[in-house]
């Protein structure tokens, strides 16, 4: 029997090598596709989960709101992992993160910047599972000054020397001793550091006094990342329930002073990468892309198990003589369903065979595109190969259960007189199938062209300042920020150099929020706000536009001590739509026990139009901006240069840098590229969309060309007469052509609703984003029209234009 159903098998494919080496491709593009998005989805969804705890695990946040203004941060206080651990005996201990900035490291003559570098607490090797190739995981960081490296940096600065117990001079000459070196972190990591300070350090730096103090102030300073560990019995939720009572205890008093509501945010550590959507997090995943991937491969997938699905009805009368005979010697139903189904698994295994074969190729190719470091292995990924094998015997069931059921349902008599289930049932059955294809691949089209929309309208909005061509620099030099209005002057006197200015603060980060007083009819109230220090040529520098009033005055003294220019938000928020020139504004509120030197009392002096400080993901905020010549407050350097003259601007910069600054070297960026870090998931998306879109029309567009061919034979004889008789090609191609256009046109009409609420939906996640016009169906028709007509009308005009007379004599 199994012989018998392994000639039939090959005979079979042999005869038609044509319409199986169709179905082949269509199967193996189909699941190459499925197995790279599984590999991709798999990844996302093992985040963090090497980590041995990582169930026990938690991380704490923020959720508070001021005035009606609610912010739900990924930072907490520093008080709170020790004061956790002292409140909640389900704590068995914390672990604070504090990021570092960029940092010059050198070593000998080796001297570089990194970055990802963080200040950990001691417990961070006992409680998270980052193994030390060198050095004692309870002592690494427990003293002050010592740095933990990976590997990586390891082999970068001491190559084959023991690195243990080495120096490295970090920042301002500042020596580090290094305690250990780790493992990097797995890819699958939402952490992405690449060493660790030791908290020991943070707390000389500030003084064991300020760094331990249990003070109200401290618990209200959200800078730092907290992970506990739970006991193995302990709930998170347990934490959430608890937790009014340590707010009464050490937060409540300030927290009413400062008319705070406050909550705590405690996720889960698997739960970070994909479902969190706090400020202030590490570059996150976002759990719709994987649905929306997950979806774009059962896309794909149906579309190739339809391809075969139809073409396997659509030969069912080149087959239904063969069934008839082997019913009438004597073959079962039975025995003919398994053999339909043997060759349509067989196919299908076969193509998972080539699949795999494609995938391996491809996988460098799709690793670059997803940012990924993906492998398919029988070690390493054997649940994605066993659930591939699974899925293809499934898909060959599916894909063969009609025509075998279909085909062993014929009646031997009436298939010998010559009927051959073309028609009918048969025929609707193609053409919804068709349909469905045609439906799933302009989806894919409408949503690749919305994504790719997008994209373009976010990278080429007007963010309220001009942010070509500008050089950007952090003054981590102390002595440097005390000449660093000499530096300004130096650069100016370069032509290729067009401005130059300082904030304290990143332009892209917004700066720092603090709460503020501000007038309104009730008197004096208070909101978190936004605001950055700048230098008196920084709007300008910046290509920002003062709507009302005036901007900062070198000239007026009291700039530096009583002036603010806030946005167009903060004037909305505020409801100073009358006026708010002259408006009274607070930077700060005096607390009780607190030294009040950080808070400026002035007025408003002028309106700058709103600016994306963030990425156009997040609405403008309210924003406040102050002068000073303090120089601690000119950490960042902003250069505005000559767009023809960028490397003859950037070797000056240098020069100039090198003179005032020589023991730490010029590091930049360019404002635009760190803009467009901030869409870089939406451009991924958007790659994806598109090559996975080309790839399901080619699908279709395959099954297609197959089944028009297919129909063009069927028709041999029809079209021969039709042609003696006088029909000209034109109308023989329309004949042809015209059901297939209309069921491409019935397939538009169905994706229109479908697309438009799917898109509208993603759409709806952007504070600012594009309208879905009536164009992206159009356009989106006019593609699939064209594909289809291509296609179709190329098998159609060959059948058309051959010769009548064997076309009549066609068996």
């Amino acid at each position: 029997m199994v012989k018998n159903f392994f000639i039939t098998l090959f005979r079979n494919f042999s005869r038609n090598k044509f319409y199986t080496a169709i179905n082949v491709v269509g199967l193996s593009v189909g699941l190459m596709c499925t197995i790279l998005i599984l590999l991709f989805v798999q990844e996302e969804l093992s985040y963090d989960k090497y980590n041995v705890n990582h169930k026990r695990i938690v991380r704490v946040g923020s959720d508070f709101t001021i005035s009606g203004k609610r912010d739900r941060t990924a930072t907490s206080a520093l008080p709170f992992g020790p004061t956790f651990v002292e409140e909640f005996p389900e704590v068995e201990g914390f672990v604070r993160f504090r990021q570092s900035g960029r940092q010059q490291f050198k070593y000998g003559e080796k001297e570089f910047y990194e970055e990802r570098i963080s200040y950990a607490d001691s417990s961070v090797f006992t409680i998270f599972s980052f193994p030390l190739l060198k050095g004692d995981p309870k002592k690494a960081l427990t003293q002050p000054y010592t740095i933990v490296l990976n590997e990586t940096l390891a082999n970068k600065y001491f190559g084959d020397e023991d690195p243990i117990g080495k120096v490295l001079h970090i920042g301002e000459n500042t020596p580090y001793t290094v305690s250990g070196v780790m493992k990097n972190l797995p890819a699958n990591s939402h952490f992405r550091f690449h060493a660790f300070y030791s908290m020991k350090s943070l707390e000389a730096i500030r003084g064991p006094e300020a760094f331990n103090s249990q003070q109200p102030l401290s618990f209200w300073s959200f800078s730092n990342y907290t992970y506990l560990l739970l006991n193995e019995k302990a709930n998170s939720d347990i934490l959430l329930e608890r937790f009014p009572g340590y707010y009464d205890k050490y937060m409540k008093a300030l927290g009413d002073q400062l008319g705070v509501d406050y909550k705590l945010i405690v996720q889960k550590l698997a739960d970070i990468h994909l479902r969190s959507q706090l400020q202030w997090d590490a570059p996150t995943g976002n759990i719709k892309y994987i649905y929306i991937l997950s979806v774009i491969a059962i896309f794909i997938l149906s579309i190739a198990s339809i391809n075969y699905m139809n073409m396997a009805t659509a030969r069912s009368s080149k087959r239904a003589k063969e069934v008839g005979i082997r019913k009438v010697v004597g073959a079962q139903r039975e025995n003919i369903i398994r053999q339909f189904m043997f060759e349509s698994i067989s196919l299908t295994v076969f193509a998972l065979i080539i699949a795999l074969i494609c995938v391996e190729l491809l996988l460098p190719f799709f690793n670059q595109l997803v940012d990924k470091d993906l492998v398919l292995s029988v070690f390493t990924t054997p649940e994605v190969i066993l659930f591939n094998v699974i899925l293809a015997v499934i898909l060959g069931i599916i894909s063969g259960s009609y025509p075998a059921l279909y085909l062993s349902s014929f009646q031997p008599a009436f298939i010998l007189k010559g009927y051959n289930g073309a028609k009918g049932a048969n025929g609707l059955l193609r053409k919804l199938l068709v349909i469905s294809q045609f439906t799933v691949s302009t989806i894919m089209i409408s949503g690749t062209i919305i994504v790719a929309s997008q994209l373009v309208y976010m990278n080429n909005k007007d963010v309220g300042f001009t942010k070509e061509n500008v050089v950007v620099a952090v003054v981590r030099d102390s002595v440097l920020r005390t000449r660093i209005d000499a530096l300004k002057t130096e650069l100016k006197k370069n032509p290729n150099i067009k401005g130059v200015t300082t904030s304290s603060s990143m332009l892209i980060f917004g700066g720092s929020k603090t709460v503020h007083l501000y007038e309104s009819n009730e008197g004096m109230q208070q909101y978190a706000l936004n605001f950055n220090v700048v230098d008196f040529d920084y709007l300008d520098v910046m290509g920002m536009n003062v709507l009302e009033g005036r901007d900062f005055n070198r000239e007026i003294i009291s700039d530096t001590a009583s002036a603010f220019i806030v946005n167009q938000a903060a004037v909305n928020k505020f409801h100073w739509l009358k006026g708010p020139l002259g408006k009274k504004l607070q930077l700060g509120v005096e607390i009780e026990g607190e030294d009040s030197g950080g808070v400026m009392l002035g007025e408003v002096i002028g309106v700058v139009q709103d600016y994306h400080y963030q990425s156009l993901k997040d609405v403008v905020e309210p924003m406040s901006l102050i002068v000073s010549d303090d120089q601690n407050h000119k950490r960042v350097l902003y250069v505005r240069i000559n767009s023809e003259n960028r490397k003859e601007s950037i070797a000056y910069i240098e020069k100039v840098w090198d003179e005032f600054c020589p023991n730490m070297s010029f590091s930049y960026d360019f404002l635009e590229d760190q803009m467009k870090e901030n869409y870089e998931n939406e451009e991924r998306l958007m790659w994806i969309f598109s090559l996975f879109s080309l790839i399901s029309i080619l699908i279709a567009s395959l099954g297609l060309f197959g089944l028009s061919s297919f129909m063009a034979e069927q028709r041999t004889k029809e079209l021969g007469i039709r042609k003696v008789l006088g029909a000209s090609v034109n109308k023989l191609v329309y004949l042809l052509t015209k059901e297939f256009i209309r069921l491409i046109l019935i397939a538009n009409l169905i994706s229109v609703p479908i697309s438009y609420w799917a898109l509208s939906l993603w759409l709806s996640d952007f504070p600012y984003h594009l309208s879905i016009g009536i164009w992206v169906f159009v356009v989106t028709l006019v593609v699939s029209l064209f594909i289809g007509l291509f296609t179709v009308a190329w098998q159609s005009f060959r059948a058309a234009t051959s010769d009548p007379i064997k076309a009549i004599k066609y068996e």
